[in-house]
């Protein structure tokens, strides 16, 4: 059903649906981008209640978190897994957060301009009030993907701007200095219209700064290591330079005083030298933004670590210590750990024990040196990851818990990483 934002919390009380074929082919055109949308659905009512309950676990990971004062949770997508009763009870015991994984994209929830499709958000929405949770809100400004036809530069324009990136532009793009403030502000008006101040987090921007590779590099990003995408051009970014978010914050401020603003960003752990680089251009940008009284309340780490890539730990602790003097706060947003570098060639076990050896570490160095507020994973189950769907062969284990809500070696490492540093008191975290 496709609706005008009404005035006020809505009264309702979702029904479970089913996506038509219509919804379908729909999808397909429009959520290509949205990679993480690939899957199919989860099981039917029926099939969870028949299916035996999962031990629960003697400690929940909301429980080590709450020790520490950290809010824990999960994305979930009712596009994808509609009704999945197992899924629920894991979430209800398990998430003081939910994010709608991609109901609250533009692209999703308004994909032709003025009318609005509100089922995959209010469904997050719902599922969070159901279970005593705080919903997020994610995202507002994707700076390259998750944005419908209509907010992307015209096609036309490529050549004269010298960008060689073609997911900024479309056809039927019309993002430009003169319409790029009223849509944003005119969606921000629709959501405050629908669900009020009541997001916990809200992704003010995601992905604004660079992805290195060999073609991009600099050719693809300003001075200031934004990538020069489509809200950069029509924001005016070059020649605003690192000032060029600063009025979207603000305005969501107004619209959301309650909620933790955050700049959500990845791509910063790894020891290789863009991801150093691009870790130097994101604190000195929070520098400057704090400096010139931003409303941005934290950084959003999304933590999708690369088991087999070189982890660095000195770097991101020094990183974290310098957020830290900001006085900003730590969301780690998107958590989970790809495992498809590791070889081949090693048994299940033997990834489990890395993987769960780098979130180990990874978190005691979030816990140590940073105020951690969030640990909110890419889904709690692994068979409803991006990582898993996309690699079905490799039984990948992203996330705390596997297909049946039975914790594996991910979920022990994590619980236990947070246990010890509640006993030793030496987290920095709540």
């Amino acid at each position: 059903m496709i609706e005008s934002p009404k005035p006020g919390f809505p009264k309702w009380r979702l029904n479970q649906w089913r996506p038509t074929r219509r919804d379908l082919l729909w999808t397909a055109a429009a959520g290509a981008v949205l990679a993480s949308c690939r899957g199919a659905s989860g099981p039917t009512a029926a099939e969870a209640a028949s299916q035996p309950q999962a031990e629960e676990p003697a400690v929940t990971l909301r429980e080590a978190c709450r020790a520490l004062g950290i809010r824990h949770g999960a994305a979930r997508d009712h596009f994808i897994d509609p009704e999945d009763l197992m899924l629920d009870r894991l979430m209800a015991r398990e998430c003081d957060v939910v994010t709608p994984e991609n109901g609250g994209k533009w692209g999703v929830f308004q994909h032709t301009e003025g009318n609005y499709d509100w089922r995959r958000f209010d469904a997050a929405v719902e599922l969070a009030r159901s279970i005593g949770a705080t919903p997020n809100w994610h995202t507002i400004i994707w700076q390259h993907m998750g944005m419908p036809p209509y907010m992307k530069l015209p096609a036309g324009r490529q050549a004269e701007l010298g960008i060689s990136e073609s997911a900024y532009f479309s056809p039927e793009g019309s993002l430009s200095a003169d319409t790029v403030w009223p849509r944003f502000t005119g969606v921000v008006e629709a959501v405050r219209q629908r669900y009020g101040d009541i997001f916990y987090r809200i992704d003010v921007a995601n992905e604004v700064f660079f992805w290195e590779t060999v073609q991009s590099h600099p050719q693809e990003q300003d001075r200031y290591g934004f990538r020069r995408g489509m809200w950069w051009v029509a924001a005016g970014g070059a020649e605003k330079g690192s000032d060029w978010l600063d009025p979207f914050f603000h305005h969501v401020h107004k619209a959301f005083p309650k909620a933790k603003l955050v700049l959500n960003e990845f791509g910063i752990e790894i020891d290789e030298g863009w991801q150093q680089r691009k870790r130097a251009y994101l604190l000195d940008w929070l520098t400057g933004a704090v400096k010139r009284g931003v409303p941005i309340h934290g950084i959003g780490l999304q933590s999708h670590l690369i088991g087999g890539k070189p982890y660095d730990s000195a770097g991101m602790r020094k990183f974290l210590r310098a957020v830290d003097r900001l006085g900003l706060s730590v969301h780690l947003t998107e958590m989970d750990v790809d495992e498809t570098r590791l070889p081949r060639s090693w048994s299940r076990a033997e990834k489990d024990r890395a993987m769960a050896q780098l979130a180990r570490q990874y978190l005691a160095d979030m816990l140590d040196n940073a105020r951690v507020e969030e640990l909110c994973w890419w889904h709690l189950r692994s068979d409803l990851n991006f990582i898993a769907r996309e690699h079905p062969d490799l039984g990948a284990h992203p996330s705390p818990y596997d297909e049946n809500s039975r914790p594996l070696p991910l979920y022990t490492a994590v619980v236990e990483t947070l246990r010890e540093k509640a006993r030793t008191g030496k987290a920095r975290s709540g």
